[in-house]
């Protein structure tokens, strides 16, 4: 009867889209009008073993089958180190790390679709964090990413060669039992001209550096009926060009949270992009995103937000209205980390 101990832990989760165009087609992001089964991601998790721990998320979506992440991890190697192996997404500021389902508005902000990808900073490689003793904050955590250049937007078509190099830094503020800051700054460098070659002054160079910020106040016995929190990140992106020496072009988002009660959360995010293209960096877009979010259970919760984006790069403004449903089973809820 102990075999099911063995048995790796499983979970489904289920999300639904019912989109409106009120204005044509997105020119960010093509979805039509209608319903859109988004994703269906399979959610497989287990402890190897007392030190190390194997994660797998596959996602069944429009497109196919994707293994979206796939990683083991040890915890207990060095003291305060956690050594990660495999497909992960990337510690890039606050929400890259976040799957589809956990994010606070149904979309990644426009700042990561387009500096990013619609899957975020997601590649193959080795991380090491490291919980340093409170240097500049109640908490300092560090994190050393080496990974493959698979990003498109950022290095182009995948290539062999050197490595891309993530660096993060987080500070956490412990303002209060009911409030805390948190700060970060996160810096990534990589090779676009898809060569081979250890000739560093004759290569192309992509190099992306974020600053984020999110303050979060809850009380602690009114944690499941009121609480605010607050999230922003600024990317600005370097990129060197064939012939055409460097540009640079920036991009962030900021958006408030407030939970009204137990169901009911409100909130609002406004974007601002410079696309990272040499022709468009002086076209930017604009984007307000009101929310409104009906948490039914930690297994349901109903979204509905509007999305209006202007700018020089848009012939005219784009209005879309999405509604969300997502469910889940099985021990992995709809959590952030």
């Amino acid at each position: 009867r102990n075999l099911r101990n063995l048995n790796p832990e499983v979970s489904i989760v289920g999300d639904f889209l019912t989109v409106s165009n009120l204005s044509g087609k997105s020119a960010i992001r093509d979805w039509n009008s209608g319903f859109h089964l988004r994703l269906l991601d399979v959610n497989i998790q287990s402890s190897l073993d007392p030190f190390s721990v194997a994660k797998t998320t596959i996602s069944l979506g429009p497109e196919g089958i994707d293994l979206e992440e796939a990683y083991m991890f040890w915890t207990n190697i060095f003291p305060h180190t956690k050594l990660m192996l495999g497909k992960f997404r990337q510690q890039f500021g606050i929400i890259n790390r976040w799957h589809e389902h956990a994010l606070d508005q149904i979309f990644l902000p426009l700042s990561h679709q387009m500096y990013l990808g619609d899957e975020g900073l997601n590649q193959i490689g080795a991380s090491l964090e490291i919980l340093l003793p409170s240097l500049t904050a109640t908490t300092n955590e560090l994190t050393l990413q080496i990974t493959n250049h698979q990003n498109e937007i950022l290095f182009g078509k995948p290539h062999w060669g050197l490595p891309a190099v993530l660096v993060h830094y987080k500070n956490f503020y412990d303002l209060s039992a009911a409030s805390y800051l948190e700060v970060g700054f996160t810096g990534l460098l990589g090779i676009n001209d898809g060569q081979n070659r250890f000739d560093f002054r004759r290569r192309r160079w992509t190099r992306l550096l974020g600053v984020d910020a999110a303050y979060s106040w809850a009380p602690p016995r009114e944690a499941l009926y009121k609480g605010l929190t607050w999230r922003g990140e600024w990317l600005v992106m370097q990129k060197d060009t064939l012939g055409k020496g460097s540009f640079t072009s920036m991009a962030g988002y900021t958006y408030l949270d407030y939970r009204l009660n137990r169901r009911w959360i409100v909130g609002l995010r406004l974007d601002y992009v410079q696309p990272p293209e040499l022709a468009q960096k002086n076209k930017p877009i604009w984007q307000v995103v009101p929310y409104v979010t009906f948490w039914q259970s930690e297994y349901v919760f109903l979204r509905g937000q509007w999305e209006y984006r202007w700018g020089k790069k848009l012939s005219k403004p784009q209005n879309r209205f999405v509604l969300q449903v997502d469910w889940s089973f099985g021990p992995h809820k709809h959590t952030k980390y």
